[in-house]
């Protein structure tokens, strides 16, 4: 018997001194995705001071987005714009700088990024236009980083939602909290006490799993509007769309989500597996949607550049990868790692199919991909149509989604499925801003100076928002040479860390 129990309890010891070693080991290997290894990128030539400063001459976005103003004088100071009118060459000693002939725009948002404290991504973010982002899995760390970025550190102002809120039982909690930063809440009853904890320690909404229970979720929602906190993220696995209205979410971070319940619909209405149907189906059910957004009060993140490339990476990742400006992008990310389940590179690409898949297979499952990606920019267009807001969120750092450029992207495939130039470029600057209670998002006299200037038009066609001559981040200047200087330096760091033949890829 004591043979037995000493048996045992070695065991018990050894399954606990394995699962210790498995988590240092997963936790390991999350560090390094994240850039734990990656040579930083030297900051401090790029850290500058805000200016006085008078932008002549530059066609101004109108507040409403719509049209450009004739040639203006925007007077900047302390990061703040004083005022927009006609030949002002501002106060004296006040920089000045001439744009005659190019378009001033607010600083472009992206609302959905995972932003993994990878240092480098901030300088692309920032190269590419991006003066704000909003990171959807927040930690502690990002608080700080918010703050340094807020002191004038370069890169875009940041806005942190908190850690995702999830339900689970003992032993997956267990193991989540050992892996992963994140919150268990299981009984409504703790909801007013979980926000009000988020709210003290400094975030700016509160993240949602699809695992959060459906009561818990109604609660965290409820409490959270009422001290005026956002909530934003997915909705859960079993809750139900007859209940969309009643919630008060007030950002939708996957139009997935809706695409799978109407998928459940469509399916429980036995009318087989045809797509066409299935759109014919989301095209009747999208007015009656857009009314439960509405009245809830309902923002929908679009991301739909990810889902765009979801199709290639599973059947034509190596095309994929080619059209890339895959320097700039975490080489530890692309890389990779089986154990934290995240890589870009063929071999570790979680939605590259097998290569012994056999024809049928692949030709059904890339069918499926198309679907969804069908059925995601059909529900947008439908949704923008009726007036639900639509922001502009790139899932950057997901698989392809590389950090500034990813914006960009995402808004020429909004333009691309039936979004205006305007509308679109709302969805990146004013519609974000007002969703996120930012000052910046428009231009006119009070707001803060985080404004990007254009070579062309943008209200033209919407890839002009690459045409990129000087980024301004709360009055902070940086010229052509300086974005040029910032990419360069991501990526001669990156090429110092990278482990891959980046010319395999490109």
């Amino acid at each position: 018997m004591n043979y037995l129990r000493q048996s045992l309890f070695g065991l018990i010891v050894v399954g606990i001194l394995c699962s210790i070693g498995m988590v240092i080991m997963i936790r390991s290997h999350v560090d390094t995705i994240n850039g734990g290894r990656v040579a930083v990128a030297e900051r401090t030539a790029f850290e500058t001071e805000a200016d006085s400063l008078v932008i002549q001459n530059v066609r101004v976005l109108s507040p409403d987005g719509s049209f450009f103003l004739n040639p203006r004088s925007v007077l900047i100071e302390d990061g703040t714009i004083v005022s927009i009118n006609q030949g002002d060459s501002g106060p004296e000693g006040a920089r000045l700088i001439n744009a005659q002939g190019r378009y001033l725009i607010p600083g472009l948002i992206d609302g959905n990024v995972d932003l993994r404290r990878q240092p480098n991504d901030l300088l692309v973010y920032l190269a590419n236009g991006v003066t704000h982002v909003r990171d959807l899995s927040g930690q502690r760390e990002d608080l700080d980083l918010a703050s340094e970025l807020e002191s004038g550190r370069p890169g875009p102002t940041l806005s942190v939602a908190s850690p995702k809120l999830y339900s689970a039982g003992l032993i997956e909690s267990a193991w989540m909290s050992m892996t992963r930063v994140a919150v268990n809440l299981r009984h409504p009853e703790r909801a007013v006490e979980t926000v009000g904890e988020l709210a003290e320690a400094g975030y700016d909404a509160i993240s949602i799993d699809a695992s959060l229970d459906p009561d818990v979720f109604q609660a965290i929602t409820t409490a959270a509007g009422e001290i005026g906190m956002r909530t934003i993220g997915r909705l859960p696995d079993r809750f139900d769309l007859t209940r969309l209205a009643s919630t008060s979410l007030s950002e939708l971070a996957r139009t997935e989500d809706l695409v799978e319940r109407l998928l459940d619909e469509f399916s429980g209405l036995n009318r087989g597996n045809d797509p066409s149907a299935f759109l014919d189906h989301l095209r009747d059910r999208s007015p009656q949607l857009a009314d439960a957004l509405l009245s809830s009060g309902t923002a929908v993140n679009s991301t739909l550049w990810f889902t765009q490339t979801l199709e290639r990476q599973a059947g034509n990742l190596l095309d994929a990868l080619k059209d890339l400006p895959l320097a700039y992008a975490n080489p530890a990310m692309v890389e990779g790692s089986r154990y934290a389940g995240v890589g870009w590179l063929p071999g570790m690409n979680r939605y590259e199919l097998p290569r012994d898949l056999d024809a049928e297979r692949r030709v059904e499952t890339i069918a499926i991909w198309q679907t969804r990606r069908q059925a995601q920019q059909l529900l947008i267009r439908e949704l923008a149509d009726r007036g639900v807001p639509i922001i502009a969120g790139s899932n950057a750092t997901a698989e392809l989604m590389i950090p500034g450029f990813s914006l960009h992207d995402e808004l020429e495939m909004l333009n691309r499925i039936g979004l205006s130039p305007t509308e679109a470029l709302r969805a990146a600057t004013q519609v974000p801003a007002a969703q996120m209670g930012l000052q910046s998002g428009v231009i006119e006299p009070g707001r803060d100076a985080s404004l990007v200037l254009l070579n062309s038009n943008p209200l033209v066609d919407i890839s002009n928002t690459r045409t990129i001559a000087m980024v301004i981040r709360d009055g902070q200047v940086y010229d052509r040479d300086d974005l040029a200087a910032m990419l360069e330096a991501v990526r001669q760091a990156h090429a110092r860390s990278r482990k891959f033949d980046l010319a395999r890829y490109q």
